[in-house]
C-alpha cells in the first residue's frame, strides 16, 4: 500500500512557465489582431475619402480596334491555292493610338495583306500558328506610320479565322 509520503509532490515551477507562455501566445495574438483591425479601418477609410487604391489604379479599360474581315491568297502548296479568310481585333493602350491606326487603316490593312500572303496554310492552321502569326502582326503593326514613332499595340485577336 502506497503512503502519502511515498507520491511525488508536483513541480510547480513547470506549471507556471506553461502559464506564462500561455500569456505571452494570448498577448501576441491579441496584439496582431488589434494591428489587423487598425490597418483594415485605414483601407476603409481611404476608400471612403474617394482614394484610389494603388491596385485599382493599375487596371485600365481596354481600347479595341476591329478591322473587317479581309481574304488574301496564300502560299500554293500540294494543294493548291489556298486562302485565308480573317477578322482582327487590335488591343491598344488609350483612344491616341486607336484614332492614329483608325486614321491610317489603308496603311494597317495593306500590311496585314502583305504580312498575310507570304504564310504557309500548314503553318498557321495550328494554335502555335496562330500565336506566332499575331506576334509578326502585332510587330509589322508597330512600326511607324509617316514619320511617327512606333506605337504600341497590347494584344492582336483573331476574331474570324478560315483557312481553305
Amino acid at each position: 500500500m502506497a503512503r502519502k509520503s511515498d507520491t511525488p509532490a508536483p513541480a510547480s515551477g513547470s506549471n507556471n512557465l506553461v502559464i506564462y507562455v500561455l500569456l505571452f501566445l494570448a498577448i501576441a495574438v491579441a496584439g496582431a489582431n488589434t494591428y489587423l483591425l487598425m490597418d483594415t479601418r485605414n483601407i476603409a477609410l481611404a476608400a471612403a475619402n474617394g482614394e484610389v487604391m494603388e491596385k485599382e489604379q493599375e487596371a485600365f479599360e481596354p481600347v479595341f480596334v476591329s478591322i473587317s474581315p479581309f481574304t488574301v491568297n496564300l502560299r500554293s502548296d500540294q494543294f493548291g491555292p489556298r486562302l485565308l479568310y480573317a477578322g482582327l481585333t487590335l488591343e491598344v493602350p488609350d483612344e491616341k493610338v486607336k484614332q492614329l491606326l483608325l486614321t491610317n487603316m489603308p496603311q494597317v490593312r495593306n500590311r496585314l495583306l502583305v504580312l498575310l500572303s507570304g504564310q504557309d496554310a500548314d503553318n498557321i492552321v495550328n494554335s502555335d500558328g496562330k500565336k506566332t502569326l499575331a506576334a509578326s502582326i502585332q510587330a509589322t503593326l508597330q512600326a511607324p506610320y509617316k514619320g511617327d514613332e512606333e506605337i504600341a499595340i497590347n494584344d492582336v485577336l483573331f476574331t474570324e479565322f478560315i483557312v481553305q
